[in-house]
C-alpha cells in the first residue's frame, strides 16, 4: 500500500532538503578546496636554481726579470724610428775580464851549480893560521832548529842561497835581507869569535851547508873579513 497524502508530501521535502544540503557541503568543499589551492600556489616556497657565479676570466702576464744588455738592441731604434714596436732580442753578453795577479817568486838569492862552483866548502879554505870561523859558524847553523824551520818555511830546503856577499841578500819574500834567523845566527857566532878569526881574510865564496848537505848558504865576494858581516870594516893598513 503506497503513501499519499500529507506524509508523502513531507518525505519528499525531507528528500530535498538532503539533497540541497549535500550539494552545498559539496559546493562549498569545492570552493574551499580552490581557494586552498590558490593560496598554495601563492605561498608555496619556490626553489628556484641561482645562477653560479661568474668565473673570473684569466689572464697571463709574462713578467722578463732579465737584465737589460748595455748596448742598443733593438734594429727599429737603430734604424731611427723609436715608435714602432719591434720584438726585442736578447743578445748573450760576453762576462767581464777579471784581472788576474800572478805573483811570480823572487828567486834571484838561489844560486847554480856553476856560480858556485868555485866556492870552498868549509874545510876546503876559507880560513887561516888558528881558525876555522866557517867550521863554527856551519856548526852553529846545523845545531840551531829555528834555522831549519826558517829555511824551510822560505822554501830554501835542498837549494844554494846567497847570504851575503858585500851586503845581506834578500831572499824571496821576506821582509828584511837575508833570512833572518840564519842571519842572526851567523852574527852572533861571529861576534863572539876571538878577534883575529874575525879580522882574518878570507878570499872568494865559502859555503856553509846544513845537516842535508844539499841546503847551503854562500858567504863572501872577493877579498872580505868574517868582522865585514858585522858591519864593522877594519881601516886599512898605511
Amino acid at each position: 500500500m503506497s503513501r499519499s497524502g500529507p506524509d508523502a508530501n513531507a518525505l519528499e521535502g525531507a528528500r530535498q532538503t538532503r539533497v540541497r544540503r549535500r550539494d552545498r557541503l559539496m559546493a562549498w568543499g569545492f570552493t574551499a578546496g580552490v581557494h586552498l589551492t590558490v593560496v598554495a600556489a601563492l605561498f608555496w616556497p619556490r626553489t628556484e636554481s641561482r645562477p653560479s657565479p661568474a668565473k673570473p676570466e684569466l689572464s697571463l702576464v709574462t713578467v722578463s726579470v732579465l737584465p737589460k744588455p748595455a748596448g742598443p738592441l733593438k734594429e727599429a731604434e737603430a734604424g731611427g724610428q723609436g715608435d714602432a714596436l719591434e720584438p726585442t732580442l736578447l743578445r748573450p753578453t760576453a762576462p767581464a775580464a777579471v784581472p788576474v795577479t800572478i805573483t811570480v817568486p823572487d828567486n834571484s838569492d838561489l844560486l847554480s851549480n856553476s856560480q858556485i862552483a868555485g866556492a870552498a866548502s868549509v874545510g876546503e879554505g876559507g880560513g887561516g893560521g888558528g881558525c876555522d870561523l866557517a867550521r863554527l859558524v856551519q856548526q852553529a847553523l846545523r845545531r840551531d832548529p829555528q834555522v831549519h824551520s826558517a829555511v824551510e818555511g822560505a822554501n830554501r830546503l835542498g837549494k844554494a842561497v846567497m847570504m851575503w856577499n858585500g851586503d845581506w841578500v834578500r831572499s824571496g819574500g821576506q821582509d828584511g835581507k837575508g833570512l833572518s834567523v840564519v842571519r842572526q845566527a851567523i852574527v852572533w857566532e861571529v861576534a863572539f869569535s876571538p878577534e883575529a878569526c874575525r879580522n882574518e881574510r878570507v878570499h872568494g865564496l865559502v859555503l856553509l851547508s846544513l845537516q842535508d848537505g844539499a841546503t847551503r848558504f854562500a858567504i863572501g865576494a872577493g877579498d872580505w873579513r868574517w868582522s865585514d858581516l858585522l858591519g864593522l870594516r877594519r881601516p886599512s893598513s898605511r
